[in-house]
């Protein structure tokens, strides 16, 4: 089930339970036996890229459950960071997943039970959801249940720019959970401007960087399938991740722009546009394009076609 975006905070608050919006790999968790695997976004098999997870099962001893949370990494602060993320989503060997588990160890945050002890929690309310879950007491090193707050959503929105978090998830008490669905019973509200783009594209640098990958070209799709350029971004890509999105971009080209149009570009590479990254920037220009754009990372659990223009969030 995803969110909606918004720019503010419901008016009848009292219906509705709100959550930190954090920043990492969606992950559904399932449980039985005390067998756990993980499962990304996009249905991929993620239980080897976080053995951590295996904890879970321990914890919910004679339980069966499937639960739907967000994996993370925690900065010194205790923050999520999507950035310290990226090598522990792309770990593809058992050594750097070893390496992984020692410098930069997951936080799976569990925020809903679809299934437990043989049967179906979907048709359930939110509110009834998140008893059943909390009555699991699950918290471990590598698994938390955060505290949703009911009501009282500004409370909820200054706490998370008090301690640097994302922005805040809305949930209204009375919903079901709908698989696969982007509906307005899950809103979110972000602080922080950002979001997800499709690469379409990408500019050779200058200077040390000649002939080499120097720029994305980004942009997100519309309603009828259009994809609509946002604009070039180079800032943020670290020596690390160029290689990687030179590698990823390499196969994927193409001789035409993706882009319904796009600015006249010194010597633009296309790319069929499949790779998702998530971008930080200042704004919107009028022109339809980011200011200031930095790379943060590769989405590797986000399908291109459900990435749009997201609204901006309140400025106040």
């Amino acid at each position: 089930m995803l969110a909606s975006s918004t720019t503010q905070l419901p008016k009848d608050d009292d219906a509705w339970a709100f959550e930190m919006k954090w920043d990492g790999m969606r992950t559904l968790i399932t449980v039985v036996s005390g067998r756990v695997e993980a499962t990304s976004r996009q249905g991929n098999d993620a239980t080897a890229r976080f053995p951590e997870l295996a904890e879970v099962g321990a914890a919910l001893g004679h339980h069966d459950a499937v639960l739907d949370a967000e994996v993370v990494t925690l900065d010194t602060a205790g923050r999520p960071s999507f950035e310290r993320l990226q090598p522990r989503m792309q770990a593809a060997t058992r050594a750097a997943v070893q390496r992984g588990i020692e410098t930069t160890p997951v936080v799976a945050m569990l925020f809903d039970v679809l299934w437990l002890d043989g049967h179906s929690t979907l048709s359930l309310p939110y509110a009834e959801r998140r008893r059943l879950l909390d009555r699991l007491r699950l918290a471990g090193r590598a698994f938390q249940t955060p505290p949703a707050a009911y009501g009282n959503g500004t409370s909820a929105y200054d706490a998370a720019a008090r301690f640097g978090f994302e922005g805040v998830v809305m949930k209204r008490l009375d919903s079901p959970y709908l698989p696969g669905r982007r509906t307005d019973a899950w809103r979110k509200l972000k602080i922080a401007q950002g979001q997800e783009l499709v690469v379409g594209g990408w500019l050779p640098g200058k200077a040390g960087l000649s002939g080499r990958l120097g720029s994305l070209l980004v942009g997100y799709y519309d309603d009828v399938g259009t994809l609509h350029y946002a604009g070039r971004v180079g800032s943020g890509i670290t020596a690390s991740a160029r290689e990687t999105l030179e590698r990823r971009v390499a196969v994927l080209a193409r001789a035409t722009s993706p882009f319904a149009g796009v600015p006249r570009l010194p010597d633009p590479h296309w790319v069929t546009p499949s790779l998702v990254v998530e971008v930080a920037f200042h704004e919107w220009t009028s022109a339809g394009v980011l200011r200031a754009p930095r790379y943060k990372g590769l989405r590797i659990d986000k399908e291109a076609r459900e990435v749009v223009r997201e609204i901006t969030p309140r400025s106040d």
